[in-house]
Formats: C-alpha cells, structure tokens, sequence
C-alpha cells in the first residue's frame, strides 16, 4: 500500500478487530432458590419496616429541585442489621446444607432494594433474593461477587415483600458474612413513573436512541457505554464505560461527582462506600422509536471503585468490579481531553431513569456554571447554548457529549433546558478535569492516560471485537421496528398466542451459516390487558427445515408491575406493559445450521401471551412458525416475530474472553458505505471472507491473495453485518455497517 492509499484510509474509514487474551467475568451465577412450596414459614420470619411520613418526604424533595440534573430522590432509607444470627429462620436439608430465609415486608412500597454493608461467602455458598412468588429471582450470588469493599448493593425487586435466601454447604472454608445494613422503601415507583407513563409527553422531544436505526444507526456503538445508574438506592444519574490509552480493558465508569453527594449536601463523603452502592443496567434501550416502550432490565452490575473524584469540577471516575459479560455487548468509548474537537455533538442519557435517548447541537463554547450548591472551578464547563433536537432532564447527570469522531468530551453536570425551552446546559469538560490537581484520586489523567501529562485523545474499544455477541433480529435486518403488532386471530386471542386452531408454541427462524454460540435472546412483548399468569418457557431448537432437537429452554420471568386506580399492584407475570425482555440461557448453547427461537405457553385457558409480529403486508418473506397438535406449521402470512438471539459466531476468539490486543487485518467502509476494503500486514497465502446479515444469512463470499482487496457493497441493503475473515491459519469477526 503506497503512503497516499495510507492518509486516504486514516482520514476517512474507521475499524476495530481485536484477538484474544484471558478475562472472564459473569455478573449471576446460575442456581436456583427453594421452590414455592417448601417456604411456608412462622410469622416470625418476615421483618416489617416501619411507617414513615411520605408527605413529608415528599416536601423535602420538592425543595431540592435545582439546576442539576441528577434525579430527584425516590425511596426512604431504612437503616437495619439484619444478619442470619439476630432475623429470619434456619432449615438443614437432607444433604447437610443449611438455608437461611428472611423475608422483609415494607407497606406500600413499589419496590424494596437492599444494601448488604457485610458480603463475605465462601466457595459453594448462594445467595438469593427474589418476591414471594419466584416471578423475580436475583442471583445466584456468590462468592465471585466478593468485593475488597465487602459489601453488596440488589437490584430493586417489586412489591412490598421480599425474601432473602442464603445457602450454605455443610462444609465450607468459612462461615459466610451477611448483613442487610439497609433497605430502601420506593414511595415514587422505582419505574413506573418513567416509561411508558402518564408523563411521557413531557420527554418526547428527547428521541429513543432506537429513532436514529433510520439514519444509519450511527450512534449504536458508543451508546452500548452509557448505563443507567440506580446511586445509594435513592438516585437516578448515568454513566459511561470508558477506555484508556492503553486499551486494557479496565472497565472505567465516567460520571458526575454530584451524583455521588446528593448534589453537594453531603459533607466530606465516604466516596469508596458511596461507589460500593451502585447498580448499573446496561442495555436499557426502547427497541421502537414512535412508540416507546420500557427496555429490558436483566442486565445490570452492582458495585463499583473510587478512582477520582474533583468537585470543583464535577468530576467523578469509578470502575467497576469485573468485566461486563460478553452477552452485554459492552463498549468502551473514546475520549478527547483537549479543547480541539468538531460537531455535530451528540449527548445519549437516560433522562428520569428511562429508557436511552439522545440529543443534538452544534452551538458548544467554553462558559462557566454558577450555582448556588458549590462554587465551580472557572471555565471549566462546556455550554450547550442551545440543543437543535432534544434537551436534557433529571437523571441525565453523568451523561457523555460526544464530539463528531464518537470521542467522549465533556460530561453533564447541570443546565436549564426543557421541552419548550431546549437552551444553557453545561457539561464539564474533559481538559478541566484532566489534572486540576495533583492527587491522583483528582484527574483523570492518571487513570486514563498514565503515560501522557498533556491532554489527549483515545479512540473507543470493543473487548469482545475479535468474536463479538451480536443481536440477530428479523425485525430490524429489515427496517421494521415501528411496524409492528399483536395479531389478532379473533377478537378475544392472538394469532401468535394461544387460540383455537390449538397454537402452543411460536418459533422465529434464523439460518447460521457456519457455527455459533448461543447467549439468549430479547423477547419484545405487547401489554396484555388480562390479569392471568402463564407459564412461559423459552426454547431453542435445531432442525433442516423445521423445528426438531430440542437443545435449551429457560423460565420467562417478565419483571413488571401495573397501575390499577393509581395503585401500584404485583401479580404474577402481569404484562400490562409493553417492554423488551433478555432472557439468558446460562450455559452457553452451540447451535450451526437452522436455529429456531420460540416460546412455549402453557395448557392454561385464557393465558394472554404473545410477542410482536411485523405486520401483515410489510415483509415479502415469512420467518415465524406455529406447533399446534398437528405440528410445526409456517406462519399463515409473512411475518417476522420481535424474538431476537444473541449469538456468538465461532472464530478466533474465545467465547467470554476479551480481545484487548490489536488484530493485524483491518477493515474499512468508505464515505458512502458502499465498499468494503481489507488490508491484511503482509501476504501469507490465500485470504477468505465471508459476509452475513443480522438474521445470519451468508450474503458474500470472496478469496484473495494479495495484501488488500476491495469488494462492492452497492447491491447489499443498509445495515449491520457480521464478517469473518480467515487469514494465516487464523480467523477473526468484526462487524460492518453498510449505509
């Protein structure tokens, strides 16, 4: 390649393939608690919280509205000591185990989350915490969720009643550690009050991150980095995984330090305990954009480390435990620490706890922020004069502002803008908080860039790149996410649900050219206007033309409530919610050749259950199955099913393993999307790469032997594509967007 072919591709292609080295992380650990039956227990066994004055609380919060856009408060803090020598009751199994059960009860509470201040288990124990009826089940926890702080923040479980199961083998290292220092009463409904809720119109000028797949989905990768945060089991804020110069895949969080203090009221604050408290949710995405619907809520990581925190810049760096599993799909983003950066800028938030979206401006200047909390350090913020779409809001604080090349400049701490007035917000900005200050635990430059001392730039990372988990989906491949339904079959039942041409199960069709591991899978389903409870198990299936072998199902638990009268009820798996669902597998599933994903439903009558369907009329091809009594059976229209697999194409890379070292080929997409360039570091022999959709269909196939190749992309519709390029006695995968 001559030197101009070089600056060429510098200047207008971007790439990012990665092999392997060893890291390994799962954030649950599989296992399951006693079933419903054998919990029948004494009055005892439930702690009741007490009563508190909720009008009160209510006052209180009113008055801490600011220009800050952290959320505002929404559960009471009960401070407790629970242990299993002081509450709850103890039972041996017949194999010498020994369980310990509490059951907490706090009334009228949306939900109750937890904060473990003692978590120490040993090899062998379990932990778990879920409602009454196992319709939400926590954990496993075990001893790979030992942290140096010792402590273990849950996510919220619905309801007004919980219960915590410890299971300890009769032989173990130590006795294990447990202490429920703190349970945190939800008085404003942890999600109910967000999407899809009465207030929606009040964010509607902030688009679903979902509203740019139209335009080529260019915000897709970054916006895997920035997480909901849940901060001391009180707060709403959000937080981006970031990458360092050296691309080790340390997984920072970058966010605000006000999030942290509770917009500077507290007074020298214990930021490594506060850190312990967070629980982060990755992928909380509305996957429709005109009508959007509550994301999936199974991914998420609890506790992080104090790196740094600057107030008087806002600064606050943490990192977390472990690494996010590959089934997340996390991203690590890029950054620029200096002041020279072009727009259009972009800011991805999670305003008021709700689901991802973002927000567009071109008018940036340096400015100073001038509150009545704290005193600011000078010209340290990024202004945002004014947004040309969107703003921001509560529970946006921490989010990143990324300049035009996907680099992460500056971070929001506070603004004014809404709706109807989208102008003045300020985010810090990332050369302020570079080295304000010579403590470590001050900058950002120690962390981040530990061989530079000047501001910088580093580009994103994707750990899993060199064989990454990737969404296949039907319904996105061709552009229909905002055209779809739930069928009617008549007027009382689903085409895709239980009716009387005796469907009992319904299966999405994905063909796998070569072979590939399968993590889980999102299910999208409608709100369901019946109170029943069916049994839900979701299948995976191999067959030549039809669904045959049975290779794994798993329980569908939906994790949602509803309103009746402005009351907040719990029903088993109520689906009076439009939402997004991931279901895990556990164990991971290889599959090559057909793979079908279906649901299950059972014998009950009346059961209301089903996931979209595209409408009738918008596709030329038809995916979806039906089993009756008969057998498996097409779809009686053309269709696809909103049940999407996460799969792992096999590879070079090792599945759970983050690639973090550079990959020698590189590929690239010009301006237009429409070619596709690879360049191997040196000729060895032949070369091969083979290109496939996100529905897994193999879509071109080519050989080469010389040191770069070119193939056309004209012919290929707009999308993501998966390519595995077999080179040297190796292979690698890496995805590729065709605009």
């Amino acid at each position: 390649m001559n030197e101009s072919m070089k600056v060429y591709l510098i200047l207008y292609f971007a790439a990012l393939c990665l092999i392997p080295i060893k890291a390994f992380a799962q954030i649950s650990h599989g296992g399951s608690p006693l079933p419903f039956t054998e919990l029948r227990s004494n009055a005892g066994f439930y702690e009741e919280m007490p009563g508190f004055d909720l009008q009160g609380q209510l006052n209180i919060d009113s008055l801490e509205y600011s220009s800050l856009r952290a959320s505002n408060r929404f559960a009471y803090k009960f401070i407790t000591g629970f242990t299993p020598y002081n509450s709850g009751e103890w039972v041996t199994l017949a194999d010498g185990t020994r369980v310990w059960r509490l059951g907490i009860r706090s009334a009228n509470a949306y939900s109750i989350n937890l904060l473990f201040t003692a978590f120490e288990l040993p090899e062998g124990a379990q932990l778990f915490v879920y409602n009454p009826d196992q319709t939400h089940v926590l954990g496993a926890f075990t001893h790979l969720n030992n942290s140096e702080n010792g402590i273990l923040p849950v996510y919220p479980v619905e309801g007004e009643r919980l219960i915590v199961e410890y299971h300890e083998p009769l032989r173990v290292a130590f006795q294990g550690k447990l202490c429920i220092g703190e349970v945190n009463h939800d008085y404003r409904g942890w999600r109910s009050l967000i999407e899809p809720s009465s207030d929606l119109a009040s964010l509607s000028c902030i688009q679903p991150l979902s509203c740019s797949i139209a335009e080529g989905d260019p915000y897709a990768q970054i916006g895997r980095s920035v997480v909901e945060l849940i901060i001391d089991g009180t707060y709403y804020c959000t937080g981006t995984l970031v990458n360092n110069s050296r691309s080790d895949g340390t997984p920072y969080l970058l966010t605000a330090s006000h999030c942290l203090n509770q917009q500077f009221k507290l007074k020298n604050p214990d930021y490594e305990k506060i850190a312990g408290r967070i629980v982060a949710f990755f992928n909380y995405n509305s996957p429709m954009c005109e009508s959007p619907i509550r994301g999936t809520e199974e991914m998420s990581m609890a506790s992080t480390k104090y790196c740094a925190v600057y107030e008087d810049v806002d600064l606050a760096l943490l990192k977390f435990l472990e690494i996010p599993p590959i089934y997340y799909r996390p991203y690590y983003s890029g950054w620029n620490a200096t002041k020279q950066h072009k727009g259009e800028y972009v800011c991805i938030q999670h305003p008021m706890g709700g689901t991802k979206r973002f927000s567009l401006t071109n008018e940036l200047r340096m400015g100073d922020l001038v509150i009545t909390e704290h005193d600011f350090q000078k010209n340290a913020f990024w202004n945002v004069k004014s947004w040309s779409v969107g703003c921001t809001a509560e529970g946006s604080s921490g989010s990143p502002l990324y300049d035009n090349d996907n680099r992460i400049i500056g971070v929001l701490t506070g603004g004014n803008s809404y709706c109807d007035k989208p102008n003045d917000d300020y985010f810090y900005s990332l050369y302020s908080a570079w080295r304000p200050d010579e403590a470590i635990n001050h900058q950002l430059q120690y962390w981040l860039a530990p061989n530079s001392d000047e501001p910088t730039v580093c580009d994103g990372l994707d750990p899993y790149s060199n064989a990454p988990a990737v969404r296949l989906s039907h319904v996105f491949e061709n552009g229909k996410q905002d055209a779809m339904e739930a069928a009617l079959y008549d007027g009382n039942s689903y085409q895709f649900g239980q009716n009387d041409s005796g469907v009992t199960e319904c299966a999405e069709a994905y063909q796998l050219e070569t072979k590939a591991t399968v993590y889980g899978c999102y299910l999208v389903t409608p709100a369901v206007s019946g109170r029943t409870t069916p049994v839900i198990e979701i299948c995976l299936y191999s067959g030549k033309e039809k669904p045959e072998k049975l290779l794994a199902k798993q329980k569908f638990n939906p994790q949602v409530s509803y309103f009746d009268k402005d009351v907040l009820l719990t029903e088993n798996k109520s689906l009076y919610r439009a939402q997004e669902h991931f279901i895990s597998f556990g164990d991971s599933i290889e599959v090559q050749g057909k793979l079908f994903v279906s649901y299950r439903m059972s014998s009950e009558k009346n059961a209301k259950f089903c996931a979209y369907n595209v409408k009738e009329g918008e596709l030329s091809t038809n995916t979806a199955w039906l089993r009756t009594s008969v057998g498996w059976g097409k779809s009686p229209f053309n269709t696809a099913l909103f049940i999407d697999p996460v799969v792992q194409y096999k590879s070079g890379g090792t599945a759970n393993q983050p690639s973090l070292k550079e990959n020698p080929v590189r590929l690239y997409t010009d301006r237009s999307g429409k070619s596709l360039y690879v360049v191997l570091p040196e000729a060895k022999g032949q070369a091969a790469l083979s290109l496939f959709d996100m529905s897994g269909k193999l879509v071109r196939r080519t050989e080469w032997n010389a040191l770069t190749t070119s193939i056309s992309l004209a012919s290929s519709p707009a999308g993501v594509y998966i390519a595995i390029i077999r080179y040297a006695g190796e292979e690698y995968s890496c995805k590729v967007r065709i605009k």
